[in-house]
Formats: C-alpha cells, sequence, structure tokens
C-alpha cells in the first residue's frame, strides 16, 4: 500500500478511537455506531466516517448546542457545517490530516423509529444495540417516481447545449456533458444495481458499478474531455448523442428495474435527438 494511503487509514483509525474515548468519557452519549461503507464492510481508504452518537434526550440540546467543541476533542476541524437536511441534525467535517467525518446526533428515545442499511457498534454504555434496527429497504416506488422526474427534467432541458455551444461558453458545456455522463447516466446505472444506490453520494456512484460500467462512463467522459478541450464541435456533437442515445437506453433500463414505466414518448425522445442532430454547429 502506498505510504501516503497507508496514512490516511492511519488517521481514520485514530479518529475512530479518539471517537470511542470521547463517547466512554462522556456520560451524555449513551452509543456510539457507524453506518456506511465502514458499516458495510465495502469502504476504501479514503472512505469517510458516518459516525452516530446517541444522546439521552434531556441532554441531547445542550449536546447539539456545544458539537463544535465536541467535534474538536475528536480532532480539529479545519472545515465543518452543519446538515441542511430539515430535521436532520448532523456536523459534516474535514479533519485534520484529510479525514472526512460525519457526526450524526439521535435523541435516544427515537433509534428503534429507522431502519438502517448496516451498522457496527463502537461503544454501548446504555445497551442500545438491540434498539438499532436493520432491514432498511429502499422506498422504490418514491424513487421511482423521482427519477421519472429527473428524466423529464434532463430532456427538457436537453437544448443547454446547444445554446451554450452557439454563444461560444466551452467551459460551462464541458461541466455539463461530464454531469451528464457521470451524474445523470451513473445513477440510471447504480439504479439497476440497488434502488439504495438512489441516496449514495454522487461522488460514490462510479465505485458501485460493474467493471463494463466503468468503462462505459471512461470511455465517454474521456472523448467529451477531449472533444471540448480541443473546442471540436463536430466531434463533440458526436459524443453527445452517443450519450444521449446511453440516457435512453439506461433510463428505460434504470425504470424497468424499478418496476416503473419509462416517462417518455417514443416519438417525443426521436424528434427531439433529431432537433439536437439538426441545429448542431460544427
Amino acid at each position: 500500500m502506498d505510504r501516503r494511503v497507508e496514512g490516511m487509514v492511519v488517521r481514520r483509525e485514530a479518529v475512530l478511537a479518539r471517537l470511542v474515548e470521547l463517547a466512554k468519557a462522556e456520560r451524555r452519549i449513551a452509543a456510539v455506531w457507524l453506518q456506511g461503507s465502514l458499516a458495510r464492510g465495502d469502504e476504501d481508504p479514503y472512505s469517510d466516517i458516518d459516525a452516530y452518537l446517541a444522546i439521552d434526550d434531556e441532554d441531547f440540546a445542550e449536546l447539539w448546542d456545544g458539537r463544535i467543541e465536541l467535534l474538536a476533542q475528536i480532532a480539529r476541524p479545519l472545515a465543518w457545517c452543519d446538515a441542511t437536511s430539515p430535521g436532520l441534525k448532523a456536523v459534516h467535517a474535514l479533519l485534520e490530516g484529510g479525514v472526512k467525518l460525519d457526526l450524526f446526533f439521535e435523541p435516544l428515545s427515537q433509534l428503534e423509529h429507522t431502519r438502517r442499511p448496516a451498522v457496527h457498534v463502537l461503544h454501548d454504555a446504555e445497551g442500545c444495540s438491540p434498539r438499532l434496527l436493520t432491514g432498511f429497504e429502499a422506498p422504490t416506488e418514491a424513487i421511482a417516481y423521482i427519477v421519472g422526474i429527473i428524466i423529464r427534467m434532463t430532456r427538457q432541458g436537453a437544448t443547454w447545449p446547444l445554446r451554450l455551444l452557439h454563444r461560444g461558453q466551452w467551459s460551462t458545456l464541458a461541466m455539463m456533458e461530464i454531469d451528464l455522463i457521470n451524474a445523470q447516466l451513473a445513477q440510471l446505472m447504480a439504479l439497476q444495481i440497488d434502488p439504495a444506490h438512489f441516496y449514495m453520494n454522487p461522488f460514490s456512484l462510479y465505485r458501485l458499478l460493474n467493471g463494463e460500467q466503468q468503462a462505459e462512463l471512461d470511455r465517454l467522459t474521456h472523448r467529451a474531455l477531449v472533444a471540448t478541450a480541443h473546442r471540436d464541435a463536430t466531434e463533440l456533437k458526436d459524443v453527445h448523442l452517443e450519450v444521449y442515445d446511453a440516457l435512453v437506453r439506461e433510463g428505460r433500463a434504470a425504470c424497468s428495474a424499478l418496476g416503473a414505466p419509462y416517462p417518455l414518448d417514443v416519438a417525443d425522445e426521436r424528434d427531439l435527438r433529431a432537433l439536437l442532430e439538426r441545429e448542431w454547429c460544427g
């Protein structure tokens, strides 16, 4: 293992050890556990720490208000922010040494109200483990509904590449192409493997895919980067139409995997593709 990679693992283990020490010393923390890749066992040396604290209800507000002081007892935060999801009490922090820690706060009384994909308990002072229920099942119907909206949104914005190209906004166009490939297309691929991948960080989608899917993203990304770097509108047209076809193909496959109808009409898709081909400049 590369020494820099090994160093990251060592620093992450040190953060985990300090987290356990803090929990043992802090009476208001009833339990500490991990979720995410470190709980599932599919982490790599650069995986985040998704750590959860169970806190007695009467102490919750006080401990949450002192979250930054608590965080500093684990490691020096170089940058941090509160979670933005309504109702979620969590701090996202980049710690000294490059370790990423997402620290979630949960009231003790609410533990059994959530099904979790995986749990790895680090410390349990009050017998919380039996209340940490696993067996999470992704809400396939709700995911399918949102994916249908995303597909529709992607298509109704499909003429943006034309506008950017005609305006000469090559940097913005490059950003759009890379996003279509590595966010939109990657997510549709990942959903075919497991609907729960809908909730994964977009930056983690690539490593969830099989080798063939990864190779396809790599190939399209390389072509798009070369075309935009050389400002080759003709080559980029070919790449974009191939990406468009892939979005249709993988979108249909994702909807099928989710047991949902594909939200767009065949004739509309055909005419939209023809519009892109006709109006592209080069």
